[in-house]
């Protein structure tokens, strides 16, 4: 007889490739390590709910546009700089003359547990050392640990983890995650997206803040849940919202498969940036904490 959790492992383009499993919930989640601890699959009864690329290549290359990318800073950073407690961090200029995402997405992870049991469900750990990376710790001068953990179990799919900073000094921290949630071609106008939505930003042409957060009815509609066909479009559709406080659930409906996605955010994200992406079929739902 089968276990009900199972790891597998596989090779995908040169790459190892962790995929757990939970039989019993016709699941499946699939994550590549070696490019920025990359979510790049997540199925469930043959329906896929993670938009995934074409080819470890294609992740490479587009790092930030598919699966569950890790940002830290996520967004852009102005310039490249910003100054923290009086000191002043200049980022490596990756979107000119701007910083975006930081570097966590592509970087190598290091697998530190993997297994699959009853009690634990299917698991995966892996830690990103900023202090094995001579070039990143040139510009963020701190020895800092990513340590997180993708664990399959009971049908539901989490991610969690810490950031442990050993340099002698405070440490500025921006992490945010870029779920990709994909939908079928075709599909977009009976897939309907609900976000606990308090207040939307007005944002510059280049995705700045370029005021104070007020309630609109984007937020309204929201609340209610808007058909992914019915989001303002990409480019210059990218949204920034505060959320209603307390514990956040957003919601995705599917209602040519009759099933719906709980996308449960905790409480530690404030911010979410909502677009939807032309380059694929899917709607990134982004929780951002400063």
């Amino acid at each position: 007889m089968l276990n009900r959790y199972e790891l597998q492992e596989s090779i995908w383009d040169g790459e190892t490739t962790y995929r757990l499993v939970d039989r019993e919930a016709g699941a499946e989640a699939e994550i590549v390590p070696a490019v920025g601890l990359h979510l790049f699959r997540f199925d469930v009864r043959g329906e896929a709910y993670i938009a995934q690329p074409a080819s470890l290549a294609e992740l490479r290359a587009q790092s930030s546009r598919y699966g569950v990318p890790i940002l830290c800073p996520p967004g852009r950073v102005k310039q490249a700089a910003f100054t923290f407690e009086g000191r002043e961090y200049r980022l490596p200029p990756n979107r000119e003359p701007h910083h975006a995402h930081g570097e966590l997405r592509e970087r190598p992870w290091k697998v530190t547990a993997a297994g699959a049991d009853d009690v634990g469900g299917a698991y995966l750990s892996a830690e990103l050392d900023v202090a094995e990376h001579p070039d990143m710790l040139a510009y963020f001068q701190h020895e800092a640990s990513f340590r997180f953990t993708y664990r399959l179990k009971d049908g539901t799919l989490s991610l969690s983890g810490d950031v442990v900073n050993r340099s002698a000094v405070a440490m500025p921290l921006s992490l945010g995650f870029h779920p990709y949630f994909a939908y079928a071609k075709g599909e977009a106008a009976r897939v309907r997206v609900k976000i606990p939505a308090a207040a939307q930003w007005p944002l510059t042409d280049d995705g700045y803040a370029a005021g104070l957060p007020e309630p609109s009815p984007l937020c309204a509609a929201l609340r209610q849940g808007a058909a992914v066909q019915e989001l303002p479009e990409y480019p210059g559709g990218s949204q920034m919202l505060t959320m209603e406080s307390g514990a956040q659930v957003c919601e995705i409906h599917y209602e040519a498969r009759g099933t719906k996605l709980l996308f449960d955010r905790g409480d530690r994200f404030p911010i979410h940036v909502l677009f939807t992406a032309p380059w694929t079929e899917a709607v990134p739902l982004s929780p951002t904490q400063a």
